[in-house]
């Protein structure tokens, strides 16, 4: 392992000067990665996460001629903000994916990333798998949440979905629903939006996408890239509180993106480094709303009616206002 002096050129220097699978090695980025998870995290367990994801690192970034030819800072950093947030890089965890972008690397954010920092930062308890709606089940809704979902199997046609999140330690949940304009605005911001004919070399060749489920003028998307497309969207909402990082970290601004199935979009984190020595930050106050009331009575004794493209919910007495109001354009 090499010896690297704390002397910012210095590391600097032999940062770039380090061939790209060996970065995460180096003595000084092993010692900084430790400090960040074990500064981060209530479980101090910095060296074997290191451990852990030194090899994935190695492993990644060797079968990747892309990886290979990034700025090798940019590599490093991805490697300390994986410590900061606790990511895992082992592909099988679909956490965040390590990418190489205008000759950088980045980290891919998936679904299981930002479950991760809601259970970081404490506010769910855990995070239920998303269920889909298709039409002809029963679903009934009241005052966003779900009361009655019952799939009836008359249809493969999906028409909404839902997740169910518990956000306090007596059972306090959250419902996240999203219909089937969801979903198509989702659509439209991926470069591989539907599945079409192209043109190539050898002929002509059906270029697939998952929003569509690989078929031609298809009007589902395949069924668990859109449960994890649910998951994502409802960890994302404007509700979270954003949690903010302990003094003396590292913080890197354009590492962290998503790329909505190879769209275009580049999210950066705004936290930026505090040298040492300055006031600590104040972490944001998480409010976590009051649990949900009992469900309404039924709708007057009369039986729930099957879904069609969209779903009502039971006209009863109109809800109390909500305690906090956000902008239609935020969401």
């Amino acid at each position: 392992m090499t010896n690297v002096t704390n002397q910012p050129q210095t590391v600097m220097q032999i940062i770039q000067g380090t061939p790209a699978v060996q970065i995460a090695e180096l003595e000084y980025v092993r010692d900084k990665y430790i400090q960040n998870y074990n500064a981060c995290h209530r479980e101090k367990v910095g060296e074997l996460m290191y451990a852990r994801n030194m090899i994935h690192f190695k492993q990644i970034v060797g079968a990747s001629k892309q990886l290979k030819s990034c700025d090798p800072f940019s590599l490093y950093a991805c490697f300390a903000t994986a410590a900061v947030n606790g990511y895992s890089l082992d592909p099988n965890d679909n956490e965040v994916y390590l990418i190489s972008r205008a000759g950088k690397a980045c980290l891919d954010r998936q679904a299981g990333a930002y479950i991760r920092r809601l259970l970081r930062t404490g506010q769910i308890q855990f995070c239920e798998q998303a269920k889909l709606v298709y039409e002809g089940d029963v679903f009934q809704v009241h005052n966003g949440r779900v009361l009655d979902h019952v799939e009836n199997f008359k249809s493969d046609r999906i028409v909404a979905g839902y997740v169910r999140m518990v956000i306090g330690e007596n059972g306090a949940d959250r419902f996240f629903i999203y219909r089937k304009s969801d979903f198509e605005s989702w659509r439209k911001k991926s470069s591989n939006p539907r599945t079409i004919m192209k043109q190539g070399e050898n002929g002509q060749y059906l270029s697939e996408s998952l929003w569509d489920n690989g078929e031609l003028n298809g009007e589902n998307p395949e069924p668990n890239f859109l449960r994890t497309k649910i998951i994502k969207h409802a960890a994302k909402e404007k509700c979270w509180a954003t949690g903010n990082t302990p003094v003396n970290i590292e913080v890197f601004t354009e590492v962290e993106v998503d790329t909505d199935d190879d769209g275009t979009k580049l999210e950066t984190k705004s936290q930026t480094f505090i040298p040492q020595g300055t006031a600590a930050n104040v972490p944001t106050q998480y409010q976590p709303p009051l649990p949900h009331q009992p469900p309404a009575p039924s709708m007057n004794g009369k039986v729930p009616q099957p879904v069609g493209d969209d779903f009502d919910e039971p006209q009863q007495q109109a809800p109390p206002p909500p305690t906090k109001k956000f902008d239609d354009d935020e969401f």
